[in-house]
């Protein structure tokens, strides 16, 4: 059977980690750096570190969250290209059970018909229904491209969400001198509560409808799963007639071999009816 994450799409799932962990990285990249320079701004901060433990604590973060997300997103991805081949493999097998028995009704109805049309027809029809959204064309819109990112991250979606609105809702209430920091804090965690859980929900809620629904691809991508269902197909194809051959090489060998026993058992028997015949003449 053909790998479930086969070598030439090695680069792709390579891109998109990387991509992902650069992404990743560069965000983190912007709290961190504030965070050394809010502490910068303490004595005790600039006396204990210098030059090169500060552009550590900068990058370190960010180095980290390249390798964790960069790693989590290759294990996702080839999660998903095995799922895709192996919905791709049965969906060759259904469709070849398909196309059998509507062949032999056929035949009985005396009726002809295109065999690979009615595989494509069969192909798409399974890819249409293994949750996902066809979308015309050979490039998905910003929106699908979005909607398909916040169904696979929802965590990542609602923290860049949440955390600037918590900030922000902060500098709001920081505008207003009259309140001491206490009850700034405590309007920012009342209003910042209020606020996630909303956008928890939303985004949960959203999560839950694409999970339903499918994630978008395009036109181009279903067509190019419906030719690697026909490579797959040509392969099992081609293993089921080398395995017919071996199997009858081998009832070939099987037979030979019987029929030079069973020639040699009667050249031995007859051997013995003669030197019988011989020691009785004597």
């Amino acid at each position: 059977m053909s790998s479930l994450t086969p070598n030439e799409r090695r680069h792709d799932v390579a891109w998109d980690a990387t991509y992902e962990g650069l992404v990743n990285g560069a965000i983190t990249l912007i709290p961190s750096s504030a965070a050394v320079f809010a502490a910068l701004q303490y004595p005790a901060f600039r006396a204990r570190t210098n030059v090169q433990s500060r552009t550590a604590l900068i990058i370190m973060p960010a180095l980290f969250m390249f390798g964790y997300t960069s790693e989590h997103k290759l294990s996702n991805r080839m999660k998903e290209i095995a799922n895709e081949n192996r919905h791709s493999a049965d969906t060759v097998l259904w469709a070849e059970r398909q196309l059998q028995h509507r062949a032999t009704k056929a035949a009985e109805l005396k009726e002809e018909f295109n065999a690979n049309a009615h595989l494509n027809e069969l192909y798409q029809q399974s890819i249409s229904q293994s949750g996902v959204r066809i979308v015309p064309g050979h490039e998905l819109n910003t929106y699908h491209r979005a909607a398909n990112y916040a169904a696979e991250n929802p965590i990542k979606v609602l923290a860049g969400f949440a955390i600037p609105a918590v900030a922000s809702i902060f500098y709001g209430r920081s505008g207003k001198e009259h309140l001491e920091l206490s009850s700034k804090l405590m309007h920012t965690r009342v209003y910042g509560q209020f606020a996630t859980i909303t956008l928890l929900l939303s985004v949960m809620g959203f999560k839950e409808f694409m999970d339903r629904n499918g994630k978008f691809i395009t036109e181009a991508d279903a067509m190019a799963r419906v030719e690697e269902m026909h490579r797959i197909r040509t392969e099992l194809m081609e293993r089921l007639h080398h395995e017919r051959e071996v199997q009858d090489e081998a009832r070939r060998e099987l037979l030979a071999a019987h029929a030079e026993v069973e020639a040699s058992k009667k050249k031995k028997s007859k051997k013995h009816t003669t030197d019988q015949h011989q020691t009785t003449t004597l």
